[in-house]
């Protein structure tokens, strides 16, 4: 069988074409050691699957690397891509990381035949053994993530991973209206060195008061009693959930994990029912019985920060924290030093003293490489001091998320220019309403690549307006608000003296439209030439190289322009001119006046 047949079916663009592929690469031929290396170095999976696609002997030496993290997003790339991993247990004893998301695009909510049909392709390629290999498909899983409204309909699902998955030690799972029963074995792991529970809001708006806050719940039980006695050497603990309704697990406090190293927690409380231990808060002294956190993420109903300025754990060596404006401005400074990654959970209302606030904190963070950081606009306003301030406290950032919202907040054009001083800038992923008339997806992306050609990818995203713009002398022409939204992946690649060459980008456009009748998408791949007009080796010519000169913006763009119109006066004089000539007498004919004209007598 053809290997490069197996490849899933989420590479459209290059499967249509594997047919064509005969001839043997000359990589072909490099040991498979070296085929390795250069995989390892190829930063984009679109890289590693061209490469694949060179040959049969390549994808072989490859399919570790290319097959180590699996991520199914849909449906039909669940169907297809595990009964493709059942069928090849060659490539299926690669996979580490498995991520299953049953969902169909479009439509929300909870589909208990699909959740059906794909746990049971797990718990077949997890229990199931070939013939002529009796290890397991999957044992070199570490890793696997069930991301979905519920729990996987199969509950043996579980008993299969744990049971035919030796190296599992990592395990997510959702947690919705439909609990698992009393014989589940969805808590029935052990040894794990990370877990993650996610509460859905199905679960936050039908068991806000069950069995988590219930101690006397037998899955209650089983859930802490998993974590807490038969995970001691737990490193990643997560309990996510969004909700204004916060739930108690208040139980995660009487664990004793010496090796964590990661904790998040979302809307959940911890605390608030239990009383102080040697005049702290139980969550501040449970985190100080943990010196070995360096990721921390929390949410406004963990902690007050008030509570959190009380923290006494001088050895913990904080790298990463998430949490509120007031969160990271109570903790104390001496952890300053070592985060190099900070991201806020909580939009930040502008004011006047927004920037200098935040410039006033982030500042301290010497270390800061990472940002990610959401505004909530109340007026249509130029932020280019917000983005000073966020260059001059921040200069060594390597990667950027920018979130503005409700308002358009600033010109694409403006915003390229303000983050060059970031000189160390490797990542973007910006977010904002745009301006009216202001530039596309695609002129933005290249002014953004164009001006900051040390950017290697960047993430444009154009999100909706809540209700519509009202400008001085507009009239709308609409009976409805336009949810639209754009975005964008761009990889940016330079030449060797570090000049923007190409912009490779993927668009997804997304209209909602009006009265609940659904909504259409479209998306489309190209990829953009950044270098000027007229350079060697530019593949453009005929009326699509004239339209790009035309709509350049550059000093040869502005005399193109400027020659189109004086040929356009003259064009219209000329036709004046012949116009006018066209109404003139012909030749030698003479206007006739009549010699004798009648009196005139009036009416009759």
């Amino acid at each position: 069988m053809n290997l490069i047949a197996s490849l899933p079916p989420r590479y459209p663009v290059f499967l249509s074409h594997m047919n064509a592929i005969h001839r043997s690469s000359p990589l072909s031929a490099a040991p498979g050691d070296l085929l390795l290396e250069i995989a390892s170095h190829l930063d984009c999976r679109l890289d590693l699957v061209n490469l694949c696609l060179t040959s049969n002997r390549i994808l072989t030496d490859v399919a570790p690397i290319l097959y180590a993290n699996v991520a199914l997003n849909t449906v039909e790339q669940c169907v297809a891509t595990l009964g493709m991993l059942l069928r090849r247990p060659d490539i299926s004893r690669h996979v580490r990381k498995l991520v299953i998301r049953p969902r169909r695009p479009g439509v929300y909510g909870f589909n208990r035949d699909d959740s059906r049909l794909v746990s049971r392709l797990v718990k077949q390629l997890a229990s199931e053994r070939d013939a002529k290999r009796p290890e397991p498909k999957l044992d070199a899983l570490t890793t696997f993530a069930w991301e979905d409204e519920e729990l996987p309909y199969d509950d043996d699902i579980w008993f299969a991973l744990r049971m035919g998955c030796s190296q599992l030690r990592y395990v997510k799972t959702s947690l919705g209206v439909f609990l698992p029963h009393s014989n589940a074995h969805v808590f029935d792991f052990s040894n794990l060195r990370g877990f993650s529970l996610v509460l859905t809001r199905a679960f936050y708006d039908y068991h806000s008061e069950g069995f988590i806050l219930n101690t006397d719940h037998f899955l209650a039980q089983k859930l802490w009693d998993m974590l807490i006695r038969k995970c001691p050497d737990l490193e990643e603990l997560e309990i996510d959930g969004s909700s204004p309704y916060p739930v108690d697990v208040h139980m995660l406090l009487g664990g004793q994990w010496p090796n964590l190293r990661k904790l998040s927690l979302g809307d959940v409380v911890l605390d608030w029912s239990l009383g102080l231990i040697n005049n702290k808060r139980p969550f501040i002294e449970f985190l100080e019985r943990h010196p070995t956190l360096e990721s921390l993420r929390l949410s406004k109903h963990n902690v007050l920060s008030g509570h959190l300025a009380a923290l006494d754990a001088p050895d913990m060596k904080l790298t990463s924290f998430s949490g509120t404006m007031a969160h990271l401005q109570a903790l104390p400074t001496v952890h300053y030093p070592s985060i190099r990654a900070i991201a806020f959970t909580e939009p930040m209302h502008t004011r006047d003293i927004t920037a200098v606030a935040v410039a006033s904190v982030l500042q301290n963070l010497t270390s800061l490489t990472s940002l990610k950081i959401a505004f909530h606009l109340h007026s249509m306003y130029d932020s280019g001091n917000l983005l000073r301030s966020l260059v001059a406290s921040c200069p060594r950032l390597e990667h950027l998320q920018l979130t503005c919202t409700q308002k358009p907040s600033f010109q694409l054009d403006s915003f390229a220019k303000a983050i060059k001083g970031f000189h160390k800038l490797r990542t973007l992923d910006l977010a904002i309403v745009r301006y009216p008339g202001d530039d596309t997806l695609s002129i933005g992306a290249e002014r953004i690549a164009m001006t900051n050609p040390r950017l290697h990818s960047f993430t444009l995203t154009f999100l909706p307006l809540p209700y519509p713009l009202h400008l001085p002398f507009s009239f709308p022409l609409l009976l409805f608000t336009s949810h639209s939204t754009a975005h964008g992946s761009f990889h940016l690649t330079c030449d060797k003296h570090g000049l923007p060459r190409s912009l490779r980008a993927r668009e997804r456009r997304r209209f909602a439209w009006p009265w609940g009748l659904g909504y259409s998408s479209h998306t489309r791949q190209y990829i953009s030439d950044l270098r000027p007009a007229g350079f060697p080796g530019k593949q453009k010519s005929g009326l699509k190289g004239l339209r790009d000169l035309i709509t350049e913006n550059s000093s040869a763009g502005e005399e193109m322009r400027m020659f189109l119109f004086c040929g356009f006066l003259v064009w219209l004089a000329l036709w004046g001119f012949v116009a006018s000539r066209r109404g003139a007498p012909v030749g030698n004919s003479q206007l006739m006046i009549p010699r004798h004209i009648p009196p005139y007598d009036g009416p009759k």
